[in-house]
């Protein structure tokens, strides 16, 4: 392992249409080998051991293809970008030179290049008590939660149809009574330091109304998970996104239970999308109909104070999530902060913020666990856990996201796209505003699904 870049490896995006190969690690590395591409052969003289692999690792490259081109004739403004253009380039740690990416970028025929992974650390903690009530509010009518009790009375608003979710993110515990969810061949690593985290955030959307614990959002959704970590071993996001483009339709669902370092030896923590491969994987889900829920990240690791997404710069000296200024650039997905269980909702103080985010939800406290009992009604649970962070929020908007969905296809049979799901969890008429609301706090609103609810037939 690299002292200096902890589980890194570099990320690069060649110009787009220069007809690179996209096959196996060694046919790719002998082809850049024998044409000399880079120089290569000059980079492995300074760089022994440098290996060079397509980024998109699950999918085959005419499925990405068609997913491309499927994305251009749904959304005539998507700027397609070519998935083939690009690699990662693995470098045993001993020989690895920080030099290297800027070799890469200054390349006339690399358009970017950057450190891909960051600290496989997930936007939330889970904390474990002797359980008294479970404290469920966000399930509550507004302005303490979202109004789930009323969804449950509509059609679909159990989450039940045609509608699914994919949960990414890092491990899960499989084993859990309280919910059903599904797994692919290519699911990926489930890495058991994760799985408390990965099985809370489930619980909040499909925990089942048998279990004292208390019901789910969405307890009947169709949910799926793809892990980060890929088959190959690697911690890839991008590709965990591709792979779950190819297994959903117009109107689906992806949420991005992930946040990420800006560089290696940094201590703030964004979200995933500032990585550029991501930010345009998700864009792709966008113009394909696909909603995407983001958690929007949990500020610095030691300080624990909140970043703003407004003073993010990329490499390139921009701020790309400043929706003011002139370098922003949409990805489409629904970007998710967290504020207090208690009102009036304020910012929790290491939840993000910014004029990026879209919604709130709670991101403290939030019961997922409490007394289970078997078939002989025995206690078989004696704890609680609360989930906390952008991650409960974000399983939390997630949930509503699912029931609107589910609720709009089993009335009015038709889907709501990403923008329109968007405007509808981020309106300030159809949600409670924080204290100070959007342009002070800059957390978005908290969805409220009565209003939704009962705006939907005119939308």
């Amino acid at each position: 392992m690299n002292e200096e870049y902890p589980n890194f490896r570099l990320v690069i995006k060649f110009k787009d249409h220069l007809n690179r190969p996209y096959h196996e690690p060694d046919e790719i590395s002998r082809y850049f080998y024998h044409n000399d591409l880079f120089p290569f052969k000059n980079l492995l003289q300074d760089f022994p051991g440098l290996r060079i692999n397509k980024l998109f690792t699950t999918l085959r490259p005419d499925i990405i293809s068609e997913l491309t081109n499927k994305a251009g004739r749904l959304d005539k403004g998507y700027p397609a970008r070519d998935f083939h253009s690009y690699y990662t380039v693995d470098c045993p740690h001993q020989i690895f030179k920080g030099e290297l990416l800027d070799i890469l970028r200054r390349h006339d025929k690399v358009e970017m290049a950057y450190v891909e992974s960051g600290p496989a650390i997930s936007p939330s903690s889970i904390a474990t008590d002797i359980p008294t009530l479970v404290h469920q509010g966000y399930l509550k009518h507004s302005p303490t939660g979202i109004d789930a009790e009323y969804a449950w009375n509509i059609a679909g608003g159990d989450g039940c149809g045609q509608v699914k979710f994919i949960d990414i993110e890092q491990g899960w515990d499989l084993n859990s009574k309280k919910f059903s969810v599904r797994t692919f061949p290519f699911t990926g690593k489930n890495l058991p330091v994760f799985k408390d985290h990965g099985e809370a955030v489930l619980e909040v959307i499909l925990s089942q109304h048998r279990f004292m614990a208390g019901k789910g959002i969405a307890p009947k959704a169709n949910g799926y998970i793809i892990s980060q970590w890929r088959p190959d071993g690697f911690l890839n996001t991008s590709d965990a996104i591709m792979a779950a483009l190819a297994q959903l339709e117009f109107g689906d669902i992806i949420l991005l239970e992930a946040q990420i370092c800006d560089s290696p030896k940094s201590e703030s923590l964004w979200p995933v999308e500032i990585q550029n491969a991501v930010f345009d994987v998700i864009r792709l889900a966008s113009a394909l109909g696909i909603i995407v829920i983001e958690a929007a990240g949990n500020g610095k690791k030691i300080s624990g104070d909140g970043n703003d997404l407004d003073s993010f710069t990329d490499f390139n000296g921009g701020n790309p999530l400043d929706r003011s200024g002139p370098d922003f650039r949409d990805s489409g997905a629904i970007l998710v902060a967290a504020g207090s269980d208690t009102l009036p909702h304020t910012r929790i103080k290491h939840s993000n913020f910014g004029s990026r985010i879209d919604c709130y939800a709670w991101g403290e406290r939030v019961s997922i666990a409490g007394y289970q009992f078997d078939s002989s009604e025995m206690a078989i649970d004696l704890f609680r856990k609360k989930l906390n962070g952008t991650s409960g929020a974000a399983a939390i908007i997630a949930g509503a996201a699912i029931v609107v969905q589910s609720i709009t296809e089993s009335n009015y049979h038709f889907r709501l796209d990403p923008a329109q799901m968007r405007q509808i969890l981020s309106s300030d008429l159809l949600g409670t505003t924080s204290v100070n609301g959007r342009i002070v706090d800059k957390i978005g609103v908290m969805p409220d699904l009565r209003k939704i609810i009962n705006y939907i037939p005119i939308a």
